[in-house]
C-alpha cells in the first residue's frame, strides 16, 4: 500500500464495522436461526469457492484455475491481516493458502457472534 500500515488499520476497521453490522441486524432480525442464515448467504459464494478447491473440482476446467485467485479477491478487506502472518510452507503450500479457507467460516461465525452475546446478556 502507498501508506505503509494502513492497510492493517483499514482491515481492523472492517472486523469493527462487521461486528456492529452484526450487532445492528440481530436487533433487527430477533432470531438466530435468520442471523446465522445471513451470515451463511453472505459466504457462499467463499464457501462455494473453498469447497471446489478442496475437493479438487477447480481442476476440471480451465477457468476454474482462477477459483483461489477469486476467493483471494472475496478476502480482499482482511488479506492485509493474513499478510502479517509469518511466511510458513505446510504441505508445499504458504500457510496462507490454507488461511483463505479457513476465513471463510471464520468470518461468517464473526457476522453471527453478535447474536449470540447479545442474547446472553437480555
Amino acid at each position: 500500500m502507498y501508506f505503509p500500515g494502513l492497510d492493517i488499520v483499514l482491515s481492523v476497521l472492517y472486523l469493527i464495522l462487521l461486528w456492529e453490522e452484526g450487532k445492528s441486524s440481530s436487533r433487527m432480525l430477533l432470531n438466530h436461526k435468520k442471523q446465522a442464515l445471513v451470515a451463511m448467504l453472505w459466504q457462499l459464494p467463499g464457501f462455494i469457492l473453498s469447497v471446489s478447491v478442496i475437493l479438487g473440482l477447480d481442476q476440471l476446467t480451465d477457468f476454474a484455475y482462477y477459483f483461489i485467485f477469486i476467493l483471494e479477491l472475496w478476502q480482499t478487506p482482511i488479506l492485509p491481516l493474513i499478510s502479517i502472518i509469518p511466511v510458513w510452507t505446510i504441505l508445499d503450500k504458504p500457510l496462507y493458502y490454507y488461511l483463505l479457507f479457513m476465513m471463510v467460516p471464520v468470518m461468517a461465525v464473526y457476522y453471527y457472534l453478535p447474536a449470540r452475546k447479545l442474547s446472553e446478556n437480555s
